[in-house]
């Protein structure tokens, strides 16, 4: 199939590490999806600045354009998709920006902090809050994963959401960075309460059910990509445990979300959410209704 992206890549960068991970990844997708590469550097003002608050708001701004000039050298005068990359500087909230710029591009890139599991939770960030309100799919990338292309994608599909819609950019993905497609199913039969266990053999059912459901999801993307190898797996434990440990550093994860408000979504503690704080390769979220 075609996978020439028309509207192209956002990337939000400050001159972070992790921003310029999130760089070099975008930049590596614009290059598989021949697509333009949009680079913005934002920095928040106030609405109304009060009287020597001018200063700092022209610090802010040139803040922001050395992080753009870092990002420019970063790519070397690199085309990503065969264009020439656009940069430009906003004075406007970050994840504001990147959502609205959601609505008009492919995909939109963002970076994440190096935190423990405990800081991600408790703090909020520019990705947690474009994840949660993104009107398209968005990728983030954590600092310590990998920004070249995937070297395999795994999607999970046990979320409660369409799988089509995931498993189509899973399969996309695979098949525009030439590797392998790992579609994982979780099956937690510790919900069901420790009398389950003494039915090892209704759990093997559950467990077969399960695996030809997936086949059946699978099947006609496989028919759509026959370039991609897919592989099936149902494997047992929480779907966020499941996801996170069976991926490595330069994969693909492939999950869906629905868009909400942040602090909703940190209420509720998703599967998207606890696997884009914890996973430690880049993560799409694709968005479903």
């Amino acid at each position: 199939m075609d996978s020439t992206w028309q509207k192209g890549v956002v990337v939000g960068v400050d001159g972070s590490p992790e921003s310029l991970a999130a760089l070099d990844w975008a930049a590596a997708a614009a290059d598989r999806h021949t697509a333009q590469l949009t680079v913005l550097s934002m920095y928040e003002t106030a609405r109304d600045p009060l009287p020597g608050v001018q200063v700092e708001l022209k610090d802010l701004r040139v803040s922001a354009e050395q992080a753009l000039h870092r990002a420019e050298g970063r790519l070397g005068g690199r085309r990503p998709g065969g264009h020439a990359a656009e940069f430009a500087v906003t004075a406007a909230a970050p994840a504001r920006v990147l959502v609205q710029r959601s609505q008009t591009a492919d995909l939109v890139v963002v970076g994440r902090r190096g935190l423990g599991t405990v800081s991600r939770a408790l703090l909020g960030s520019v990705s947690s809050t474009v994840v949660a309100r993104a009107h398209g799919p968005v990728v983030v990338v954590p600092y310590e994963a990998g920004t070249g292309n995937p070297r395999r994608v795994v999607v999970g599909v046990d979320m409660p959401y369409d799988a089509d819609l995931i498993l189509e950019h899973a399969f996309a993905e695979a098949e525009s960075c030439g590797c392998a497609l790992d579609v994982v199913r979780a099956l937690d039969v510790s919900l069901l309460g420790d009398a389950l266990r003494e039915y090892e053999s209704y759990g093997m059912t559950q467990r077969a059910a399960t695996q030809e459901g997936l086949e059946q999801e699978v099947r006609t993307w496989s028919e759509k990509f026959p370039t991609v190898s897919a592989a099936l797996a149902v494997r047992g434990g929480p779907a966020a445990s499941v996801l996170v440990r069976g991926t490595t550093s330069d994969d693909l994860l492939v999950v869906g979300g629905r868009r909400h408000n942040r602090v909703a979504g940190r209420i509720l503690g998703s599967v998207t959410d606890r696997v884009v704080r914890e996973a430690t390769c880049p993560i799409m979220v694709v968005k479903v209704k």
